[in-house]
Protein backbone atom coordinates (compact mmCIF):
# COMPACT_ATOMS: atom_id res chain seq x y z
CA UNK A 1 0.00 0.00 0.00
CA UNK A 2 1.38 3.52 -1.39
CA UNK A 3 0.28 7.18 0.14
CA UNK A 4 0.87 9.91 -1.74
CA UNK A 5 0.11 13.62 0.07
CA UNK A 6 -1.08 16.15 -2.35
CA UNK A 7 -1.63 19.83 -1.54
CA UNK A 8 -1.45 23.39 -2.93
CA UNK A 9 2.16 24.71 -2.45
CA UNK A 10 4.68 23.24 -0.18
CA UNK A 11 2.04 21.39 2.66
CA UNK A 12 2.63 17.90 1.26
CA UNK A 13 6.22 18.18 1.59
CA UNK A 14 6.52 19.60 4.77
CA UNK A 15 4.38 16.83 5.82
CA UNK A 16 6.35 14.28 4.24
CA UNK A 17 9.61 15.78 5.93
CA UNK A 18 8.28 15.87 9.29
CA UNK A 19 7.00 12.44 8.95
CA UNK A 20 10.46 11.07 8.21
CA UNK A 21 11.75 13.01 10.88
CA UNK A 22 9.27 11.64 13.26
CA UNK A 23 9.65 8.08 12.22
CA UNK A 24 12.53 7.98 9.91
CA UNK A 25 12.20 7.61 5.54
CA UNK A 26 9.05 5.97 4.31
CA UNK A 27 9.55 4.04 1.17
CA UNK A 28 5.68 3.83 0.46
CA UNK A 29 5.16 7.38 1.43
CA UNK A 30 5.30 10.00 -1.67
CA UNK A 31 3.99 13.69 -2.11
CA UNK A 32 2.96 16.08 -4.78
CA UNK A 33 3.13 19.40 -4.52
CA UNK A 34 0.77 21.64 -7.07
CA UNK A 35 0.95 24.97 -8.08
CA UNK A 36 4.83 25.32 -7.14
CA UNK A 37 6.24 25.62 -10.83
CA UNK A 38 4.76 27.63 -13.24
CA UNK A 39 3.78 25.69 -16.62
CA UNK A 40 3.70 22.36 -14.56
CA UNK A 41 0.42 20.52 -14.32
CA UNK A 42 -0.72 18.88 -11.48
CA UNK A 43 -2.40 16.20 -13.15
CA UNK A 44 0.33 15.16 -15.23
CA UNK A 45 2.29 15.03 -11.95
CA UNK A 46 -0.49 12.60 -10.95
CA UNK A 47 -0.16 10.33 -14.01
CA UNK A 48 3.81 10.42 -14.01
CA UNK A 49 3.97 9.99 -10.14
CA UNK A 50 1.34 6.79 -10.36
CA UNK A 51 2.97 5.18 -13.12
CA UNK A 52 6.18 5.20 -10.95
CA UNK A 53 4.56 3.30 -8.38
CA UNK A 54 4.60 -0.22 -8.63
CA UNK A 55 2.25 -1.03 -5.76
CA UNK A 56 -1.82 -1.72 -6.81
CA UNK A 57 -3.24 0.05 -4.25
CA UNK A 58 -2.52 4.25 -3.08
CA UNK A 59 -4.23 6.37 -0.81
CA UNK A 60 -3.96 9.76 -1.55
CA UNK A 61 -4.28 12.41 1.26
CA UNK A 62 -5.53 15.66 0.19
CA UNK A 63 -5.42 19.24 1.99
CA UNK A 64 -8.62 20.35 2.12
CA UNK A 65 -11.77 18.94 0.60
CA UNK A 66 -13.41 21.08 -2.22
CA UNK A 67 -10.10 22.44 -3.01
CA UNK A 68 -8.61 22.10 -6.62
CA UNK A 69 -6.19 19.50 -5.76
CA UNK A 70 -8.65 17.19 -4.12
CA UNK A 71 -11.24 17.61 -6.75
CA UNK A 72 -8.06 16.64 -9.47
CA UNK A 73 -7.83 13.35 -7.16
CA UNK A 74 -11.51 12.64 -6.83
CA UNK A 75 -12.16 12.58 -10.85
CA UNK A 76 -8.82 10.59 -10.65
CA UNK A 77 -10.01 8.25 -8.26
CA UNK A 78 -12.91 7.22 -9.47
CA UNK A 79 -10.76 5.57 -12.16
CA UNK A 80 -9.58 2.78 -9.89
CA UNK A 81 -10.98 0.72 -7.69
CA UNK A 82 -7.77 0.46 -5.63
CA UNK A 83 -6.65 4.48 -4.91
CA UNK A 84 -8.86 5.69 -2.00
CA UNK A 85 -9.28 9.38 -1.20
CA UNK A 86 -8.78 11.05 2.30
CA UNK A 87 -9.08 15.16 2.43
CA UNK A 88 -7.77 17.13 5.36
CA UNK A 89 -4.20 16.12 5.69
CA UNK A 90 -2.83 16.76 8.84
CA UNK A 91 -0.01 15.13 11.31
CA UNK A 92 -1.86 12.70 13.55
CA UNK A 93 -3.65 11.32 10.65
CA UNK A 94 -0.56 10.78 8.63
CA UNK A 95 1.37 9.31 11.42
CA UNK A 96 -1.58 6.27 11.97
CA UNK A 97 -2.01 5.91 8.71
CA UNK A 98 1.90 4.80 7.94
CA UNK A 99 1.94 2.73 10.83
CA UNK A 100 -0.97 0.46 9.42
CA UNK A 101 -0.42 0.55 6.06
CA UNK A 102 1.66 -2.16 6.02
CA UNK A 103 -0.30 -4.36 7.09
CA UNK A 104 -3.31 -3.42 4.48
CA UNK A 105 -1.23 -5.50 1.57
CA UNK A 106 -3.90 -8.13 0.95
CA UNK A 107 -7.54 -6.26 2.54
CA UNK A 108 -10.11 -5.87 0.53
CA UNK A 109 -11.31 -2.33 -0.93
CA UNK A 110 -14.07 -3.11 1.99
CA UNK A 111 -11.22 -3.52 4.82
CA UNK A 112 -9.52 -0.96 3.83
CA UNK A 113 -12.33 2.07 3.66
CA UNK A 114 -13.14 0.95 7.43
CA UNK A 115 -9.12 0.86 8.92
CA UNK A 116 -9.57 4.86 6.63
CA UNK A 117 -12.54 5.52 9.11
CA UNK A 118 -10.81 4.62 11.96
CA UNK A 119 -7.77 6.15 10.97
CA UNK A 120 -9.66 9.64 10.20
CA UNK A 121 -11.22 9.51 14.30
CA UNK A 122 -7.77 9.07 14.79
CA UNK A 123 -6.67 12.54 12.93
CA UNK A 124 -9.87 14.37 14.64
CA UNK A 125 -8.85 13.25 18.22
CA UNK A 126 -5.51 14.96 17.28
CA UNK A 127 -7.12 18.10 16.99
CA UNK A 128 -7.01 19.99 20.21
CA UNK A 129 -7.68 23.25 20.60
CA UNK A 130 -5.67 24.53 23.78
CA UNK A 131 -6.43 26.86 26.23
CA UNK A 132 -4.03 28.99 28.57
CA UNK A 133 -4.40 30.84 31.97
CA UNK A 134 -3.50 33.79 32.51
CA UNK A 135 -0.71 32.27 34.39
CA UNK A 136 2.44 32.50 32.95
CA UNK A 137 4.46 29.31 31.84
CA UNK A 138 7.52 28.69 34.58
CA UNK A 139 10.27 26.79 34.55
CA UNK A 140 8.79 25.23 36.97
CA UNK A 141 5.73 23.69 34.93
CA UNK A 142 8.28 21.83 32.89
Amino acid sequence: MEVVLASHSYLAKGMYETVSLIMGEQTHLHYLTAYVEEGVDFKDQLVALTKSIKNEQIIFVSDVIGGSVNNELVNFVKSNCNYFLVSGMNLPFILELLTYTNELKNESVNQVIDNLKTTVDVGRAGLKVVELDDDPISEEDF
